[in-house]
């Protein structure tokens, strides 16, 4: 399974395709759209939207056929919605890193015509625009997506974090990776030890039903801050 767009509620949201899997330009059908670091971000936030029911909310990430991968790329996707005047409202949801104060001052920079948030974590409405960012994990942490599920997985699956911790602090020795790499470990160690259907799948992917996969649910504690955002965001 390559494409978002395939799962059966995707009619009521416009999630993008992964880049190999599309030929053309993202086109925005909703009134909002969410601009995601990367794709497996798009995975948990289309997992959350239709958990929430918001379905004024359309789904998209910079692609390298656009101009670019990454957070240095956010720009490029936002000046391709710019133009578009059935759009009338950006969230951007990118990765706090080491450093969220810088983070937030790398994504404000390209808002194009949409109104400048103060503050990360705030949405700022200016006539008939709004504007939202959300670092992850959350407010006041450092880190990145990885981050945030192991926290989901944590509150469910203690004993299977305290394997993986395990198993990460007898490999140690191997190689000393930043906070972020060893995140992206772990969190690739759970999904090998627990989805049935694909021990290498995606973050992209764990969302859909037919992998069975990691223990990740939408309706978590630890997502509730990304969540009530989404809400805020799109009411």
């Amino acid at each position: 399974m390559g494409n978002i767009s395939n799962l059966p509620w995707s009619k009521i949201l416009k999630c993008d395709n992964k880049e190999s899997y599309r030929s053309e330009l993202f086109e925005p059908e909703s009134p909002y759209v969410v601009v995601c670091e990367g794709f497996q971000d798009v995975g948990l936030v289309c997992a959350l939207l239709k958990h929430l029911n918001i379905v004024n909310c359309d789904v998209t990430y910079p692609k390298r056929s656009e101009g670019g991968n990454g957070k240095e790329a956010i720009h490029k996707a936002i000046s391709l919605l710019s133009g578009r005047p059935e759009v009338e409202g950006v969230l951007v949801i990118a990765d706090s890193d080491g450093n969220q104060a810088k983070a937030f001052a790398e994504v404000r920079v390209g808002l194009a015509k949409f109104p400048i948030p103060p503050k990360a974590f705030s949405v700022v409405k200016q006539r008939s625009l709004r504007t939202g960012v959300f670092l992850l994990p959350g407010e006041g942490r450092t880190g990145a997506l990885e981050h945030l599920l192991l926290e989901v997985v944590r509150g469910d699956r203690p004993d299977l974090i305290a394997h993986v911790e395990t198993y990460r602090n007898n490999t140690l020795g191997t190689e000393q990776w930043s906070e972020n790499k060893n995140a992206k470990m772990k969190m690739q160690c759970i999904v090998a030890a627990t989805c049935k259907r694909n021990p290498y799948c995606s973050l992209s992917w764990i969302w859909d039903e037919k992998y069975d996969a990691v223990p990740v649910r939408p309706d978590s504690p630890a997502l509730q801050e990304l969540s009530d955002f989404l809400v805020a965001f799109s009411s």
